[in-house]
Order: structure tokens, then C-alpha cells, then sequence
């Protein structure tokens, strides 16, 4: 499926690819990833929160699908992430920013959605404007109080964590989020931090994804790109 960079009012949320040994052995935090709908709320410091989208669209009240999903935001979040930020001094002056969630019900499955099943959104992603990304543990330390995605896991990103992730040994239906920090060294010298992301489904996501490939060419290549990404690791460098 191309990829299509969003309108220039979205904020561009990261593609996430599959295991990578660029990364192995690294820290990180793996969150638990959620079968849906990647969804954006930006706030500005002149107009509140006032615009929802898509990865590729924006949306309104009106929406059939995703309408919904701002007053469940409004209900969870809209308040409470301000709230938050403010007690940490390097957000108190931010002129604008989006939180990013995903929005799912009980029956969703790669991101089809049953109309009439109630659905609900979970926060996994904050982007402060000219600062970047919350790094990952900050997001657990400043909104982890809030409804965020569960933490599944703490530690380094071995090959042996993400075997037990594919078997499913954890409680996760499609998989893991995990996230990590990079850190270079910028201009004049100083260190700057930018966070990183991987995906790693379970097999028994991905025998469901096959089992329904047939039914749309969406769902088809979808399998296919699932297949390539979490291949990379797991088959072409060996069994874990």
C-alpha cells in the first residue's frame, strides 16, 4: 500500500516498521499495541483543540466513523493532558502540539471497524511542536495516569523478548509497540535525543491477517507487508 504524506495541517505520524537489528539489545519500553485506527488531536495555545484527524484526512463531529472519537477524547484526555504538562517547566510555554491515539472497538481487526460495536481510544503518542516526540519514559512518567497504552514491557529489546512477544507468552492480541531513545550530538555540540520505534506482531495476529487476506486487496496487502517486516528478524537472521 503507497505511502502517502499526510495534508500539510496533519502532523505526520511515524511508519512503523518491524524488528530491527540496528536496535537489538537496546532499552526500551514495549507498549501494547492496539488493533485500530491511528487517530491525531492538535491543540493550539490561540484556538484550544481544534482539529481532528486521520493519517490522511480530517474529520469533524459529523463523521460516521470517527465522530465519535472526539468527544471520547474530549471526555479523557482534552483536559487532563494540559493539566499534566503543565506541572513540567519545558512545556508551559509550547504555542501548540498533537496527541495521537488509537481508536478500536472489541471486533477490530487491521483497522476495520464493525459499525454499530462501541469503540473507545487509547493515548499512545504526544508531538509538542519544534520539540518532537515525548521521549518514552517521560510519556509513562508525565501521562501515565491517564488512560495511555499498557506497558507491556521494560527492558532490553532481546531476541528472546520478542520470540515470547511472537508465541504469544504476553497478553497481547496483534502485538507490541517498542520504544527506545537515540541519542547525537547536534550542533555546537550538544547531545539531542530522538526516540525510536519498532513493531512486533504475534503469530496468531498474523495467521488471522492470512486467514482473511482473500476477503479485500487491502487486507491482502497488508499480509504481505506484515509478513516482510517481521520476517526480517525471525527468519532471514535465524531462529530466535
Amino acid at each position: 500500500m503507497p505511502k502517502h504524506p499526510p495534508p500539510p495541517d496533519l502532523t505526520r505520524y511515524p511508519s512503523i516498521e518491524g524488528p530491527g537489528l540496528d536496535v537489538l539489545d537496546q532499552p526500551c519500553i514495549a507498549f501494547h499495541k492496539y488493533d485500530g485506527s491511528n487517530l491525531q488531536f492538535k491543540w493550539t495555545q490561540k484556538d484550544g483543540w481544534c482539529q481532528f484527524g486521520t493519517r490522511k484526512r480530517t474529520f469533524d463531529r459529523e463523521n460516521p466513523l470517527f465522530g465519535v472519537a472526539i468527544s471520547i477524547f474530549e471526555a479523557k484526555y482534552a483536559d487532563q493532558i494540559l493539566a499534566s504538562l503543565r506541572h513540567y517547566k519545558e512545556y508551559r510555554n509550547i504555542k501548540s502540539l498533537t496527541a495521537f491515539c488509537e481508536f478500536f472497538g472489541e471486533h477490530t481487526f487491521s483497522g476495520l471497524h464493525r459499525d454499530r460495536e462501541a469503540k473507545d481510544l487509547k493515548l499512545i503518542d504526544i508531538f509538542v511542536t519544534d520539540e518532537g516526540f515525548v521521549l518514552p519514559r517521560n510519556f509513562v512518567n508525565y501521562f501515565g495516569h491517564l488512560d495511555i497504552a499498557e506497558v507491556v514491557y521494560d527492558g532490553l529489546l532481546t531476541r528472546h523478548f520478542m520470540k515470547d512477544v511472537s508465541i504469544g507468552t504476553y497478553p497481547v492480541k496483534e502485538g507490541v509497540v517498542a520504544k527506545g531513545v537515540t541519542t547525537t550530538k547536534g550542533r555546537k555540540g550538544k547531545m539531542e535525543q530522538d526516540s525510536w520505534m519498532v513493531k512486533i506482531k504475534t503469530e496468531s495476529w498474523l495467521a488471522e491477517l492470512s486467514r482473511r487476506a482473500g476477503e479485500s486487496a487491502d487486507l491482502k496487502q497488508e499480509l504481505e507487508e506484515n509478513l516482510k517486516q517481521q520476517g526480517s528478524l525471525f527468519n532471514t537472521h535465524g531462529a530466535l
